[in-house]
């Protein structure tokens, strides 16, 4: 074989092995698709003794899962109403009862102000802020997201919250 030959087989079988392998090493596994987006508003109110109803806090907003059953992702518009401070929103998986007592295990816990200021529209008429997140957690069977807000009320100062959770349909 002369040698314009074996460099031109030599090219070939260079630029084979480098295709296959191209092909070999460049396959990802697929993400799990997004599924139904699902609408979440939670409200916090105090009530006092004779009945009146104060807002303290609330978040809109919306939970996707993954078909993969063990992401979720989400967004909210959380507002300070009447709270003597900014609420907090804590999101959680596995919510339930057991026995008499609520569990749940928490991944994350927002305080605000956080920087994303939006403007506010009904039914939030004080400060409002905007917080989105992506979490995984090994097929939780619900995701719970928990908005705290402080009030004064005729005993003196004290923390309401109010929980809005959502099953995990993968």
């Amino acid at each position: 074989m002369n040698r314009p030959t074996g460099r031109r087989i030599a090219g070939v079988l260079a630029t084979s092995a480098a295709l296959v392998g191209g092909t070999l090493l460049g396959t990802t596994p697929a993400h799990a698709a997004w599924g139904t987006t699902y609408p979440v508003s939670v409200q916090v109110t105090y009530y006092n003794s004779t009945g009146g109803a104060t807002q303290i806090g609330r978040a809109d907003g919306w939970v996707q899962f993954d078909d993969g059953g063990n992401t979720f992702r989400y967004s909210f518009n959380v507002c300070r109403q009447s709270s003597y401070t900014w609420p907090r929103l804590q999101v959680a998986v596995d919510a339930g009862y057991a026995g008499p007592t609520w569990t749940e295990v928490f991944l994350e816990n927002y305080s605000f102000p956080n920087g994303n200021p939006t403007t506010p529209t009904a039914p939030c008429y004080g400060d409002t802020d905007v917080v989105s997140g992506q979490d995984t957690y090994t097929n939780p069977w619900n995701v719970e997201f928990v908005v705290t807000g402080d009030y004064y009320g005729a005993s003196g100062h004290g923390y309401k919250s109010s929980n809005y959770t959502v099953g995990d349909p993968y």
